[in-house]
């Protein structure tokens, strides 16, 4: 009896020895392939779930809170199918496998939770979701608290948690899955601005007459309660003129502020003396301003009388639109203002 107890221990450390090279190989190649899988599988399916995330509304204003709206998509696909051993009699078991395999592609148990610092603060979360199969879609929603003071880009992160399915057994009719965790951080980006600039035409002065080449002043005014930035006039012409040069940088106009984009044109011989119009594209980093400029073409004489000092006209022209701004800002602050009471 005792040489029955020695031996048995004595068998299992010999077993244990002989096997732990083999395990130890059998760890390093699931390292190796990035998965687990149970032994004797008759399929293995390499693939799973890849999600995606983007943005509905990325712009939100200062000082305010927002609902932030997110799209989360499975774009999982199947990489490869490798089958295995099938032993006779055991087909109909290798089938069901085969298709239980599939379900790898789905993000189960998913946690997303939104990281911010600030000037943003997120409000809610996280979120979760039960299921997002392949080629699925759902919209996760964050409420947000804007600072003041914020502006222009903001990072932020989007942690998602979830478990998918890296292998199947069948065994008598049952299966018998793996599920392994996953982490992982998406990169967002949130784009806080103010009100927009509000571009406005002030003025326009040009010496224009048929058969000549002639130039154009228009005055643009920054109504708005932001500054323009890095801003470029372009002139849209049709007949009966021709751009001589269609670009003229203004670089930043502050609100409140005004520039003078200049241009010079040549006009057809045809041309009749009359107004005409022509269109000037105001482009800025918050957008494009279109504005419809008249235009005097006048006999040749008559631009030889008009033709007095350009730059008393245009100082003229510019120091009244910067009264009429600094006019417009003053009684819209009154307006928010509300009305004045006495003191008691």
């Amino acid at each position: 009896m005792l040489h029955h107890q020695i031996c048995f221990p004595l068998t299992l450390l010999i077993a244990f020895l002989v096997l732990a090279p083999s395990a130890a190989s059998i760890a390093e190649a699931a390292s190796a392939t990035g998965g687990v899988q149970f032994a004797g599988d008759h399929y293995k399916v390499e693939g799973g779930p890849k999600i995606d995330v983007s943005v509905v509304n990325p712009v939100f204003a200062p000082r305010t809170d927002g609902t932030l709206r997110l799209v989360l998509a499975n774009d999982g696909v199947v990489e490869r199918l490798v089958p295995g051993i099938v032993s006779p009699g055991s087909e109909e078991e290798a089938t069901q496998e085969m298709l239980a395999e599939f379900g790898c592609l789905d993000a189960s148990n998913l946690k997303a939770d939104l990281r911010s610092d600030k000037p943003i603060e997120v409000l809610s979360g996280p979120v979760h979701l039960d299921l997002l199969g392949p080629g699925e879609t759902a919209i996760i929603e964050f409420d947000l608290g804007i600072e003041d003071g914020a502006e222009g880009p903001i990072p932020l992160s989007l942690d998602l948690e979830y478990e998918h399915q890296v292998d199947v057994s069948f065994s008598g009719g049952t299966a018998s899955p793996l599920y392994l965790p996953t982490s992982l951080a998406l990169d967002l980006i949130l784009s806080v601005e103010g009100d927009p600039p509000a571009l406005e035409l002030m003025g326009t002065r040009s010496d224009l007459s048929p058969g000549e080449k002639g130039s154009i002043s228009i005055i643009v005014g920054n109504a708005g309660e932001s500054a323009a930035t890095n801003c470029t006039a372009r002139l849209v012409s049709a007949s009966p003129f021709t751009t001589l040069t269609d670009r003229s940088r203004l670089g930043d106009i502050p609100a409140g502020g005004v520039a003078v984009a200049r241009f010079d044109v040549l006009v057809e011989e045809s041309a009749r003396a009359q107004e005409y119009r022509i269109g000037c594209e105001i482009s800025h980093e918050s957008g494009v301003a279109s504005l419809s400029v008249p235009l005097e073409v006048v006999p040749p004489n008559v631009v030889r009388l008009l033709r007095i000092p350009l730059l008393a006209v245009l100082l003229g022209a510019t120091a009244f639109a910067i009264f009429w701004l600094l006019r417009e800002r003053g009684n819209r602050s009154l307006r928010r203002r509300g009305p004045l009471r006495p003191r008691r």
